[in-house]
């Protein structure tokens, strides 16, 4: 059994060091991997499109007309992701682009009416699923777990933006850049 972590930082912990599965973004990730391909099971099997392309779908539908940045900043995904799951999601007919009349450059995207149905179609099954997932829950702890889970979000964005790691991967060297030792 470990022991109670030590109030201070400062002071060294009383415990043995922590195996992987007490890491809490471990447990987040397997939480997530563990439902995941039931959702991926219904949302492309049942309604053929991509978790991708739900989110953006989603947050079209409800955000309306925005350009692709606004898009991509409600989704939480990089422009170049937000880019080509939009032009799958043109290709699909659920997306368009508006040009502006005046400068050609400014594209603003808004949902289809067939791109609405489908969203109309899908949310009540996400909303299930997402029910299911915490059926084991009582109200409140799911009140709770939003609760700690929008503050581990506003943590990790504070320290993304601290840049409490300055060393970059390099997803061309195999995902990660190998230490030298010397």
């Amino acid at each position: 059994m470990r022991a109670t972590p030590s109030p201070s930082l400062s002071e060294p912990p009383l415990s043995e060091p922590p195996h992987l599965a007490d890491m809490l973004m471990y447990r987040l990730y397997q939480a997530w991997s563990q439902s995941n391909p039931v959702f991926v099971r219904m949302c492309e099997g049942r309604f053929g499109i991509t978790r991708r392309e739900w989110r953006i779908l989603a947050c079209a539908v409800e955000g309306g007309i925005m350009n692709s940045a606004e898009l991509a900043a409600a989704a939480k995904l990089d422009l170049a992701r937000t880019s080509r799951t939009l032009g799958a999601l043109c290709e699909k007919g659920w997306l368009r682009r508006l040009h502006d009349s005046a400068d050609r450059r400014v594209v603003r995207v808004e949902a289809t009416p067939e791109g609405i149905a489908r969203y109309q179609a899908l949310l009540p099954e996400v909303s299930r699923l997402n029910d299911l997932l915490v059926q084991d829950l009582s109200d409140s702890e799911v009140v709770l777990l939003r609760d700690f889970l929008a503050r581990i979000e506003q943590r990790g964005r504070r320290m993304a933006e601290d840049n409490i790691v300055t060393e970059k991967a390099s997803r061309r060297d195999g995902g990660t850049r190998r230490a030298r030792y010397a």
